[in-house]
């Protein structure tokens, strides 16, 4: 089953019994259940897909920072869903160094979005669905607010515990680090009762808030790219997924129904049609014609006007073949 059909599912309340004998009840999956079965629209992105928003977060240059006046949510109340498997083999391939990486026992990971009618803000919650047996839909003690015109005002990460909203940075990665600066974070109240008076060691609240935010914050680079990706109209295809058959067998065993929901997939990211080709024939005119070399699939954005120019090879043989494009610029001195 999908993560989102878990949560749906889910009815017990999380309760979390410590060792001297107190019951803590936190905010948990089951909590969002209704939220979800009434949502009106709810994705579930392709493979394909979820690597080329990690491709493009992670990508070089400005391409998306340079684009985020352009973004707007989705909807008003949306649940986008993902494989993680897929999302952690795109961040080893641009991170090698596997910083951002969750747990590799997490199967699938969504968000349930709630925007303001403008759609320029809004709130997310994150889930996810573990491997090990029983799998059970886990919700993020952290909250996501989302603010595209990076508006907000936020505090260190050491306030989380205090109930403030804090932001993430990445000094490694400026590109990475102006997409985080649409968002900032904060503990669910419940969460945070509750860690206030169980992490009681300056030690042990480091470990509880850095876990915390990395378990989330990743996620906005990745969102970020979708949002800008849906906003190219038609070029993503969606697909719907309506269980109604299956339904009726589940009915009849006594099982809960399936949701219905919508694939979306990227027949964009494909050759580059013949039109291109003249395009690009036309532009080289003007100078000399460039070395045989592959282009990877980029944004290119004109005005307020978003392409995606797939990936293709430009070039002539015969002028040679560039083996590597890696440039270093110094400053001197």
């Amino acid at each position: 089953m999908r993560l989102l059909d878990h949560i749906a599912q889910c009815t017990d309340p999380l309760v979390i019994r410590q060792d001297s004998g107190e019951d803590w009840r936190l905010t948990g999956a089951s909590d969002f259940a209704r939220a979800l079965r009434q949502c009106p629209l709810r994705y579930v992105l392709a493979d394909e897909l979820v690597r080329t928003c990690i491709a493009l977060s992670y990508s070089d240059g400005d391409e998306l920072a340079g684009c985020l006046d352009l973004l707007h949510l989705p909807a008003e109340r949306i649940w986008i869903e993902w494989d993680e498997s897929a999302r952690r083999a795109e961040l080893m391939r641009c991170l090698p160094g596997g910083a951002h990486l969750n747990s590799p026992q997490v199967l699938r990971a969504g968000v349930l979005l709630s925007a303001h009618p403008q759609c320029r803000t809004g709130s997310l919650r994150t889930f996810w669905l573990s491997g090990p047996e029983p799998r059970e839909p886990i919700m993020a003690p952290i909250e996501t607010l989302l603010d595209l015109d990076a508006a907000g005002t936020a505090h260190a990460p050491a306030q989380l515990l205090e109930g403030g909203s804090v932001r993430v940075a990445d000094p490694s990665n400026e590109q990475v680090d102006s997409l985080l600066r649409c968002a900032r974070f904060r503990l669910d109240p419940a969460w945070q009762r509750y860690y206030q008076a169980t992490a009681t060691t300056p030690g042990l609240r480091s470990q509880v808030v850095g876990r915390s935010l990395a378990a989330v914050a990743f996620d906005v680079p990745l969102l970020l790219a979708l949002f800008l990706l849906l906003s190219i109209r038609d070029d993503l295809e969606r697909r719907p997924v309506n269980p109604q058959r299956l339904n009726a067998k589940r009915l009849r065993l006594g099982r809960r129904p399936l949701l219905e929901h919508l694939e979306v997939c990227a027949p964009v990211f494909t050759p580059t049609p013949a039109w291109h080709g003249a395009h690009g024939a036309l532009a080289a005119s003007a100078r000399r014609a460039p070395r045989f070399h592959h282009v990877r699939g980029h944004i290119v954005r004109r005005s307020d006007t978003v392409y995606w120019r797939g990936p293709h090879w430009r070039g002539h043989v015969r002028l040679g073949s560039v083996r590597s494009r890696t440039v270093e610029l110094r400053l001197p001195g």
